[in-house]
């Protein structure tokens, strides 16, 4: 398991072990497909209630990854979210999902899915707001500490790991410190929002090369 002090960028060689979720606990029936060499799970994490919030920008990304894949979202009752696949390469599966929950409590979603289609840990990204990041800015690293982000600070606590990938989206902060709160809940400027589509695209084309690339080594 990565220390949380040892945030770093992903290379192919940080990911050759696998972490998979333990079987203990798991109450719901398992859905495999043995032909597809591999498979990957995307987590857009927000506030479902709230999806236009600043806060909820990796809901608009994988949004925007299911438009670009084509995909259609469905609700999944097991899982406690939206669920939406696709298919990279003819032989590598990527499950979507949108928690239907508030974000200091996406974990519990994030978990059941990953139970349901035995995704290994290290191959659930996470997508979130980052606060450090000015807008727009955004980088995919490897695991460790969430970072004070309570929805991956819930994932984390669920999957009982911190391997998890991240692809972390710069909203900024605000110049005051002590409205942050009600920053990342309100939504986005309209100079903001005429920026938000290229940015978004741009995250979606980053990720799925680097889940490409990793797709490839398997």
């Amino acid at each position: 398991m990565i220390a949380a002090s040892r945030t770093r960028l992903i290379t192919v060689k940080s990911v050759k072990r696998f972490h998979f979720l333990s079987k203990k606990a798991t109450t719901m029936q398992i859905s495999t497909d043995v032909e597809f060499s591999s498979q990957f799970m995307v987590v857009g994490l927000g506030n479902h209630s709230m999806p236009a919030s600043r806060h909820s920008i990796g809901m608009a990304t994988i949004d925007r990854l299911c438009r670009h894949l084509k995909a259609t979202w469905s609700k999944d009752r097991d899982c406690q979210g939206d669920i939406a696949m696709a298919t990279l390469a003819d032989q590598h599966r990527l499950i979507l999902l949108k928690p239907r929950l508030l974000m200091n409590i996406n974990g519990r979603s994030v978990v059941k899915t990953a139970r349901k289609y035995q995704v290994a840990s290290c191959n659930v990204y996470l997508l979130h707001d980052d606060l450090d990041r000015a807008f727009g800015k955004f980088s995919i690293k490897e695991g460790g500490s969430a970072g004070g982000h309570n929805g991956v600070k819930s994932a984390i606590a669920a999957l009982g790991t911190d391997v998890m990938p991240r692809l972390r989206i710069g909203i900024g902060r605000p110049t005051n410190r002590n409205a942050v709160t009600d920053y990342v809940l309100s939504g986005f400027s309209i100079q903001e929002k005429e920026r938000l589509p290229p940015i978004l695209e741009e995250c979606v084309l980053t990720l799925l090369d680097h889940i490409n690339k990793r797709a490839e080594k398997t």
